[in-house]
C-alpha cells in the first residue's frame, strides 16, 4: 500500500469516525433542547452538525478528485473552505446525490452559521442583532414545520418530538447519502475508508442510521422500570438495596427522571443533594462514596450466593 491508498484508508477513515462523532454530538445537542430561548444550545448544535458534515463532504471530495498527477499542495489548499455547498458542487459533478431544497438550505445555513454567525458576538455591532443562529434556526423549522415558535415570552414553545424527528431527518438524509459515496468510492478504489469501530458515535450515525433520540429515552426509563419492580436476585442488586436511600420528594420524582436524558439537569441537582449529605456523618458520606464508586465500574464483580437472599 502506497501512502496516497494509507492516507485515504486510514486517514481517512479515521476522520469518517471523527466527523460522525461531530453530527451525533450536533444531534444530541438539538435533543437536549428544552426550548429554543437559549442561544448556547443552538450554537452548539450548530457547530457540532457543521463541523461533522463538513469534513464528511471533505472525506467524498477527496475520493473523488485526488489523482496521483495532481498538484497535491494545491488540492489540499482547495480544501481549506467552510462552505458546504461549494463542497457539494464539487461532489456533484461526478454524483447526483439526490438532496432536495430542503437540504441544500440546511448545508447553507450550516455555512452561514460557521463563517459568521460564531463570530458574531466578537464585534460591538452584535448588541443589534445578538442570536442570529436562535433567529435562523427558528425561521428554517418555522418555513418548513408550518408552525409559531415563541422563544422570548414566558410561554415559550418547547422542543417538542415533531422539531427533533425533522431535524433528525434533514441531518440523516445529508449524512447517509454522503457515508454512501464514501463506501462506495472507496470500495472502486479497494479500500476501507468507510470502516467504522463498533459501539463508536459514527457507527451509531452511519451503519444504525439514528438520528434521534427515542430509543435512548426508552432503555433508560425501561431499565428504571425495572430496577424498581424487580424482584430478582444478584451480587449488584443485593448491594444497591443495601445502600440507604436518599430523602428525596416523591412528588417530583418525574422532575428527577430527566437527569438521566441531560447532564444539565444531573447538575442542577447537585446542591440538593449537597444538602441530604449534610445530615450524614463524615464516616458514613466517605463509606457512601465509595459504594457508589463501585456502582457502573466494570472491573468490579458483585458475587453472591443463592442462599444469602
Amino acid at each position: 500500500m502506497d501512502a496516497k491508498d494509507f492516507w485515504k484508508n486510514f486517514s481517512l477513515g479515521k476522520e469518517l469516525n471523527v466527523a460522525g462523532g461531530f453530527i451525533f454530538n450536533g444531534l444530541k445537542a438539538f435533543d437536549s433542547l428544552e426550548n429554543f430561548s437559549r442561544e448556547d444550545g443552538i450554537f452548539e448544535f450548530f457547530y457540532n452538525t457543521s463541523v461533522g458534515i463538513e469534513r464528511l463532504l471533505k472525506i467524498v471530495v477527496i475520493l473523488i478528485e485526488h489523482t496521483d498527477t495532481l498538484d497535491q499542495e494545491e488540492f489540499e489548499k482547495s480544501l481549506i473552505t467552510h462552505n458546504h455547498l461549494d463542497l457539494l458542487k464539487r461532489i456533484s459533478k461526478k454524483h447526483n446525490c439526490g438532496l432536495s431544497n430542503l437540504h441544500n438550505e440546511f448545508l447553507e445555513l450550516l455555512s452561514s452559521f460557521y463563517k459568521t454567525m460564531r463570530y458574531d458576538r466578537y464585534n460591538l455591532n452584535s448588541i443589534q442583532d445578538h442570536d442570529k443562529e436562535r433567529v435562523s434556526l427558528v425561521t428554517f423549522l418555522e418555513k418548513h414545520l408550518g408552525t409559531k415558535i415563541n422563544y422570548e415570552d414566558v410561554f415559550v414553545t418547547p422542543n417538542e418530538w415533531k422539531f427533533k424527528r425533522f431535524i433528525g431527518k434533514v441531518v440523516g438524509k445529508i449524512s447517509e447519502v454522503l457515508y454512501d459515496l464514501v463506501e462506495s468510492e472507496a470500495s472502486a478504489q479497494n479500500i476501507y475508508t468507510y470502516e467504522l469501530p463498533g459501539g463508536s458515535k459514527a457507527s451509531i450515525i452511519f451503519l444504525a442510521k439514528k438520528y434521534n433520540f427515542f430509543d435512548d429515552d426508552i432503555v433508560w426509563k425501561e431499565l428504571i422500570i425495572y430496577l424498581i419492580n424487580t424482584n430478582d436476585s444478584s451480587g449488584i442488586l443485593k448491594f444497591i438495596r443495601e445502600i440507604e436511600p436518599l430523602n428525596f420528594e416523591p412528588a417530583l420524582v418525574n422532575e428527577y427522571l430527566n437527569v438521566f436524558k441531560s447532564d444539565l439537569k444531573k447538575h442542577s441537582y447537585i446542591y440538593e443533594i449537597e444538602e441530604y449529605y449534610r445530615d450524614i456523618d463524615i464516616n458514613d458520606k466517605r463509606e457512601r462514596f465509595m459504594m457508589l464508586k463501585l456502582l457502573s465500574d466494570p472491573n468490579v464483580s458483585f458475587n453472591y450466593k443463592e442462599d444469602d437472599f
